[in-house]
């Protein structure tokens, strides 16, 4: 079940800052992340889709502060889909070096697909679920459908990306199909790529009611650390550009040193040629080689006589 919450609006999570940075069009949302965990304490996260991790060390940092008794599992075959593009290995490294150097005891990555996964839980063991893999509407609702029965009584699904409706995304569509039933209750935020809260049962409704006032807060802030983000890509990007240029300077002195040294062997190998014809012109214009002329054709003459024999 879900620990204490506070019927107040709760600021508290606004001085959380990420100590974690990476590409995600989740940053926007990341301040909604601290606050919910900060507020519901819930006991098991399980989020569906993680990429770079940003919305993973969302929780895992908001947990650290304000709720230890939080574990989160994320699902991800780290391999990308239609939408999120494919990547090599560095996405799940990089994900798994900062998990494990800063969040290995609150949390663990689970690389397989979200139907292998499903099997690991057991029902009714899951208080905030995550949904951010495939966003097609058949992948989202499949996705949505097949967890569900996972989830606890009191517990709540965010869906990312319910305001994308470009490159046959799906996720608004399911968004406006929840928000007609009558059996649990919806919120969403806007900004961003926008994100959408289902809260199955009643014991949450109120404490939530009670503190969407702080959904502008959290919003402003989110853009924030997106303008945060950027700057620090660019930052980056200049960075591993100057040394790249860094790098092409010393694969250029490293050519042009050996270019150079082989110029000089070259000089060398020339002079020391020369410096035999030398000798060997020396050699043959001496009074001592003019004086053996006769001898020397003499000789050669025999040689001749003797091989003809």
């Amino acid at each position: 079940m879900f620990g204490e919450y506070r019927k107040v609006m709760n600021l508290s999570s606004l001085i959380l800052n990420p100590n974690y940075m990476a590409p995600s069009a989740w940053w926007q949302h990341v301040p909604i992340a601290h606050w919910l965990v900060d507020m519901i304490k819930p006991i098991t996260i399980v989020e569906l889709g993680s990429h770079y991790g940003v919305s993973l060390f969302a929780f895992c940092e908001a947990a650290e502060r304000f709720s230890p008794k939080t574990f989160i599992y994320a699902v991800d075959t780290w391999e990308g889909d239609e939408h999120a593009g494919s990547y090599c290995d560095d996405v799940y490294n990089q994900v798994a070096e900062h998990w494990s150097k800063y969040h290995r005891t609150r949390a663990r990555l689970i690389r397989s697909t979200f139907d292998e996964a499903v099997k690991y839980f057991e029902e009714a063991s899951i208080d905030l679920l995550h949904i951010d893999g495939l966003h097609t509407y058949e992948a989202v609702k499949h996705d949505f459908e097949t967890w569900l029965p996972k989830m606890k009584e009191d517990s709540i699904i965010v869906f990312h990306d319910i305001n994308v409706r470009e490159r046959d995304f799906g996720v608004w569509r399911l968004w406006q199909e929840l928000r007609s039933m009558s059996d649990h209750s919806t919120y969403e935020v806007s900004n961003g790529h926008g994100l959408g809260m289902l809260i199955k049962g009643s014991r949450l409704i109120d404490a939530l009611s009670d503190s969407v006032n702080v959904f502008p807060l959290l919003a402003a802030k989110g853009e924030l650390l997106e303008k945060i983000s950027e700057a620090t890509k660019s930052v980056s990007d200049a960075s591993r550009s100057l040394s790249d240029v860094y790098k092409a300077k010393d694969i250029a002195e490293i050519s042009l040193g050996k270019a150079l040294q082989e110029i000089r062997d070259l000089k060398q190998a020339v002079m020391e040629n020369q410096r035999a014809k030398d000798d060997l012109n020396s050699v043959l214009s001496s009074r001592c080689w003019k004086a053996t002329g006769p001898a020397r054709k003499a000789v050669g003459f025999y040689n001749r006589v003797l091989g003809s024999t």
